[in-house]
């Protein structure tokens, strides 16, 4: 039980940093909410490759994934949601461009253990960033691929029901991008383990939870703001395609 409450803490607190900064966007503009789904990339990938809890007695599934990707997917769905799709094309590209050079600057960092015998707390550091690169790549790839499956599901449901659903254009493009990230990500990393379907199972089931949880949360922040939304909303389908502008 622990955990889960500790899982309900970390998301609780993600939603509600989230929404401050997307908040604070009119007064300080994107780069704080930048700066902080950039921060999040590392922390992600660590605990998604190292930290598995039980859940709700026989599920495992990772804070990393579940929590902190899911609120990225968020993050960028409010930022399509009320601002311009070039912000949030800067804030996609800025995600993989930073999660490539966090990956480029672990492995120069881990060499230089290596070389300097002086160094202090090298089991310690060398832990940290002796993460597996594929996985983190992997991650960067499947961020930038939902984050287009989600803009378009987006507007597609859009242009179907123009102002009418919000709750539910905001929690079936997530939903439906977080089950594919889940099957995918871990068939590429961890099909041949014993564990892989427990695997997929509890991460389906955690991202689920999380996506209900933030569906709700976002939800009610937007109906408090007035619902504002950016311009340029798809009037016809081929409008829907223009984000392969991307």
């Amino acid at each position: 039980m622990d955990a889960l409450l500790y899982l309900l803490f970390e998301t609780v607190i993600m939603a509600f940093i989230i929404i401050i900064f997307h908040s604070a966007i009119r007064n300080f503009g994107m780069g704080p909410l930048f700066i902080l789904m950039g921060s999040v990339q590392f922390f992600q990938v660590i605990l998604t490759s190292s930290v598995y809890n039980l859940y709700f007695g026989s599920y495992i599934f990772s804070p990393g994934s579940t929590v902190l990707f899911t609120c990225t997917l968020f993050a960028i769905f409010l930022v399509f949601h009320t601002e311009s799709i070039k912000k949030v094309r800067s804030m996609i590209y800025g995600l993989v461009l930073a999660n490539i050079a966090i990956t480029l600057l672990s492995y120069i960092s881990l060499q230089q253990l290596f070389l300097d015998d002086k160094s202090f707390n090298v089991e310690f550091v060398t832990n940290i960033f002796n993460y597996d690169t594929d996985i983190f790549l992997l991650g960067t790839c499947l961020l930038y691929l939902d984050s287009i499956i989600l803009i378009i599901l987006y507007e597609l449901l859009n242009y179907q029901f123009k102002n009418k659903y919000l709750f539910l254009k905001i929690f079936i493009p997530t939903s439906i991008v977080c089950l594919f990230d889940s099957v995918v990500f871990y068939s590429l990393n961890y099909f041949s383990e014993d564990i892989y379907i427990d695997l997929i199972i509890g991460n389906v089931i955690g991202k689920q939870l999380t996506v209900i949880f933030l569906s709700i949360t976002i939800y009610i922040y937007l109906i408090l703001i007035g619902k504002k939304v950016r311009s340029g909303n798809p009037k016809k389908i081929k409008d829907v395609l223009k984000i392969f502008s991307f």
